[in-house]
């Protein structure tokens, strides 16, 4: 009989251990992720190089903006990366502060018009330009396979006809926040890395040309990537506001760093 009772207590135990192992488990994890600084790489267009039909600072296009950067702010960010170069931070704080006074009155630039906004409606003491300049070689790219390769030549200009009427159709017909969840959708990646990849078989097996501008910009947002991970500090909640040609880049990099979660743009758009 004792040896029932004693038996039936150690499986009592290993019961209950079995029980709370799992839920110390959850509870760590659940507690590594909260630590975890969470990105949201917000692609855009520049503002400043839109076209002239299109002027950010339109009364449409700024309730428009409204309506974007009142999505956004569900994601309660706690600090505001800027494509541009972290040289600079000294200059875009001030302009950054004097806007807070009310002695700035913002540029078209959407490192004013998103970041400066964002930033302010969070009382951010500061924002964070995290941008690395680096050459990019597109001449050299084309006069090569204009003498070598001419096929890519009448591939990139195919490719290229069919962007500028789809964005025309945007500027025109679109509202801000669709312009932007295109250029933060994976339809619109897919159709960077179809050119990227293409041209990348330009000089194969000799100057190996066409790997230079990939090359380049891998360097370039490993770059910025560095200089946002310089900020963070455990659990942040990053925006880093970017042409979206960057996107795919500091996204596959906030996804591989074991201290970053990668938030999707398209849940705040």
């Amino acid at each position: 009989m004792q040896k029932s009772c004693d038996y039936i207590s150690t499986l009592l135990i290993l019961c209950v251990i079995v029980l709370i192992i799992p839920q110390s488990s959850l509870a760590q994890a659940n507690n590594q992720d909260s630590q975890k600084v969470k990105v949201m790489v917000l692609g855009t267009f520049h503002f400043h190089h839109a076209p002239d039909y299109f002027d950010i600072l339109s009364p449409t296009n700024q309730q428009q903006l409204d309506s974007v950067i009142n999505s956004i702010t569900e994601f309660e960010p706690t600090k505001i990366t800027l494509e541009a170069s972290y040289k600079d931070s000294a200059k875009f704080d001030s302009l950054y502060q004097q806007y807070r006074a009310g002695k700035h009155q913002l540029t078209r630039n959407e490192r004013q018009q998103l970041g400066f906004r964002l930033a302010d409606q969070f009382d951010h003491e500061t924002v964070y330009p995290v941008d690395y300049i680096l050459r990019w070689p597109y001449q050299e790219v084309m006069s090569w396979a204009e003498e070598n390769q001419p096929s890519f030549l009448e591939f990139y200009d195919q490719w290229q006809k069919k962007g500028d009427v789809y964005e025309e159709e945007l500027y025109k017909n679109a509202t801000l926040t669709e312009h932007l969840q295109w250029l933060n959708s994976n339809s619109y990646r897919d159709r960077l890395k179809k050119l990227r990849m293409k041209r990348l078989e330009l000089g194969a097996g000799s100057n190996f040309v066409g790997a230079k501008p990939i090359s380049s910009s891998y360097e370039r947002n490993l770059k910025i990537f560095a200089n946002i991970i310089k900020y963070a500090e455990p659990g942040d909640r990053i925006i880093a506001i970017f042409g979206a040609s960057h996107g795919y880049f500091l996204r596959e990099f906030v996804q591989m760093h074991p201290d970053t979660k990668l938030v999707e743009t398209l849940d705040y758009l």
